[in-house]
């Protein structure tokens, strides 16, 4: 749960919007679509803009014959220069994913200019190349997707016996009103939960104290709160920092939990009982009466 599926988000709907009235020019959502990509160009002067295509037969070619808007004249040109590339002689032997980065060429100045967060979405579109390397034409690759797209983590939680063995992503956000048996809250380090930028500002602080109480009360059963010790520089393989357990799960919360060391023998919350020994099954703890009065 959580986050967007692939093909829904919009940088890569553009991508395919150039693809799909390469390979069906009578396509007029797709035109709509790119030729709202051109700044100044809105609902009428698209409109306008392809009834003449429709008058010239659906020839891509007749995107010459447009009178752009004065701001829209320079990518207008380049606009048509990709047209006539990616439908001039011999461009249908051009692989997909050679398409694709021919389109880019175009794009993705109009990515980082219409965009927020523009390298994760320019990395979307990398992994949109290296998916049609794998398909022999156009045809087939749009195909495959409108028939059988990325599928994301929401079409496993159908109820069936099939998903009764997996795995499911959640956002704290999007586990709200949810519950699953076994939970396992991720990346509890201060600083990640909560996020470094939302600590600058109280109210940040608190939405993020919120998410943390919905995401340790999603549990029926057992709650895991997961946190590294020590997280090493992606960069400098050589240096690592000493991380602390969020700040929400304070002294009062842990007494309450298990401490388990990934590499070595389990503790209990007792200072008296050895490492190792036999522990007495402890009691019933109510987390959410527990939580309940941390987060209020």
């Amino acid at each position: 749960w959580g986050g967007l599926k692939f093909l829904e988000a919009a940088h890569v709907k553009d991508v395919l919007a150039f693809l799909r009235i390469l390979e069906n020019p009578r396509d007029e959502v797709s035109w709509y679509r790119v030729l709202q990509l051109l700044p100044g160009i809105g609902d009428a002067t698209a409109r306008r803009a392809i009834d003449l295509i429709a008058s010239m037969e659906w020839n891509p070619a007749a995107i010459a014959r447009v009178s752009p808007p004065p701001r829209a004249r320079e990518a207008h040109g380049g606009l048509m220069a990709l047209v006539g590339t990616l439908t001039g002689e011999g461009a249908g032997d051009t692989p997909v994913s050679a398409q694709i980065a021919i389109i880019r060429t175009f794009y993705d100045a109009i990515l980082r200019e219409r965009y927020d967060r523009v390298e994760p979405r320019l990395a979307d579109l990398d992994q949109l190349e290296v998916i049609a390397g794998n398909f022999p034409s156009r045809a087939d690759f749009l195909s495959q997707l409108a028939l059988e797209p990325p599928s994301a983590t929401q079409d496993l939680a159908t109820g069936t016996r099939e998903d009764d063995d997996c795995l499911i992503l959640s956002t704290a956000h999007s586990a709200k009103g949810r519950e699953w048996d076994a939970v396992f809250v991720i990346w509890a380090v201060d600083g990640w939960f909560p996020s470094s930028r939302a600590l600058k500002n109280d109210e940040e602080t608190e939405e993020e104290r919120r998410l943390m109480y919905v995401a340790t009360t999603r549990a029926r059963d057992h709650l895991v709160v997961a946190y590294p010790l020590n997280v090493y520089s992606s960069r400098h393989g050589s240096d690592y920092s000493m991380d602390q357990v969020s700040r929400f799960i304070d002294r009062g919360v842990r007494e309450k939990m298990r401490r388990i060391a990934a590499y070595g023998a389990p503790t209990s919350a007792s200072p008296h009982v050895a490492p190792g020994a036999p522990n007495d099954p402890a009691p019933p703890i109510d987390l959410r009466a527990l939580l309940r009065g941390r987060f209020s």
